[in-house]
């Protein structure tokens, strides 16, 4: 409240009508909402008006400050009504208190006095609305202004945000070509025997990872893993199992051994910082119609023969736990007729809509249905996904799932 717009009046002839009264600094002289029946001129000292916006009193609304020769409280006089602000002390300050009774008094003892001081007090009013008016015009002025400004952060962060969120899609774009490039999702043949493969991750990229190789005429590895995790975290995983496993396949002799040195490898180079991985290796020998397996923590491949479907023992801990860790290799027949099947874990422990696991149970009753129905190694494999789907329904996909399929007609 700047001085010019204060009402150029002096009230000290009243001071004889009024009583004087101390205040002391941060003391409560008018309590809006309270109903008022006094008028007061300053003689020493500052007072401030404020303002609650709401009745919640959690907003406030300074509108300035009153100094020696103001005054306020006039409506008090005229009215009863509840005060519309707050007024205190910012300082010890000496006030001159004229009370309704006292008014209504002077009018009767001294009307020149009470018309000149109506005269005063209406100009105050006017005045005073005119203050409030300008303080909230300036407030609306701040607001409007923070809106705006607000507005525009808003609108920089958001082209930021998703100019940020462009950059991890075209990466992730990037990556998924990566992935799917280092593995051989189009090889339909592997010597004479049928090869069939689906890789499905449960976002863009994904934990899972497999090879396969001949590594003489009649012998044929095959490779199956599953990073720790999911997305970006594990496929960064599986780039590094991928090419550590390129490094020793050719020329390990058999699983377990390819086991035990791919962990020491991981153990050595990248140590126990969440780099665990399950892994699962077989070796085709066809000249002597028997596989050989060796598996660290993976859920059991299975052989399905024209008699049954038998599972490979799932035994091992999974790599890159510990070191010096030995795997065993376990053989079993496997000639013309038969087909072998390595499945990740994201197919057997996959939910449906009301919580119910999909298991092993559920799986078996897909192979026997391929079976019965007579299907190509392609097609069984395009069975148990279909399988997998339908059990979901519409739940999110758990895990990342992948199925590897070899072998002849049954």
């Amino acid at each position: 409240m700047g001085s010019t717009e204060k009402p150029n009046a002096d009230l000290s002839f009243l001071k004889k009508e009024m009583k004087r009264a101390l205040f002391g600094k941060g003391s409560l002289i008018i309590e809006q909402y309270t109903l008022g029946d006094s008028f007061y001129f300053i003689e020493s000292g500052t007072v401030e008006v404020w303002k609650y916006l709401d009745e919640t009193k959690e907003e406030i609304l300074v509108i300035g400050d009153l100094v020696s020769g103001d005054y306020f409280g006039e409506i008090a006089l005229i009215d009863s009504a509840p005060r519309t602000v707050n007024i205190s002390a910012k300082e010890d300050s000496v006030l001159y208190e004229l009370t309704r009774e006292d008014f209504h008094r002077l009018i009767q003892t001294s009307p020149d006095m009470t018309l000149t001081l109506l005269k005063l007090l209406t100009a105050r009013i006017r005045n005073a609305e005119q203050r409030e008016n300008q303080v909230l015009i300036q407030k609306n002025k701040e607001l409007r202004l923070q809106n705006e400004t607000l507005e525009e952060m808003v609108k920089e962060r958001t082209a930021k945000l998703t100019q940020s969120l462009k950059i991890i899609q075209e990466d992730l774009e990037t990556a998924k070509t990566i992935q799917r490039n280092i593995l051989p999702l189009g090889l339909k043949y592997v010597a004479h025997l049928d090869f069939g493969s689906r890789f499905e991750p449960m976002s863009e990229v994904g934990g899972d990872i497999f090879d396969v190789v001949r590594l003489e005429k009649n012998k044929i590895r095959l490779f199956l893993a599953d990073a720790i995790g999911h997305g970006v975290q594990a496929a960064l995983i599986t780039m590094a199992i991928k090419a550590e496993y390129d490094h020793i396949k050719h020329n390990t002799p058999n699983p377990a051994d390819v086991l035990y040195a791919l962990n020491q490898i991981f153990m050595d180079r990248y140590g126990k910082k969440s780099n665990q991985f399950t892994a699962v290796i077989v070796d085709l020998n066809m000249e002597e119609s028997q596989l050989t397996y060796s598996s660290a923590g993976h859920n059991e491949p299975y052989i399905v023969t024209k008699d049954g479907i038998i599972p490979l023992a799932e035994s091992g801990v999974m790599l890159g736990l510990e070191k010096d860790v030995e795997y065993s290799n376990h053989s079993l027949a496997f000639g013309l007729g038969d087909r072998l099947f390595m499945i990740s874990d994201g197919y057997l422990e996959q939910e449906n809509g009301e919580g119910i696991l999909l298991g092993e149970s559920k799986l078996l009753s897909s192979f026997a249905s391929a079976k019965s129905l007579d299907l190509s190694l392609a097609d069984t494999i395009n069975l148990l996904m279909d399988d997998f789907h339908s059990f979901r329904g519409d739940a999110s996909m758990m895990d990342d799932v992948t199925i590897l399929g070899i072998g002849t007609t049954y």
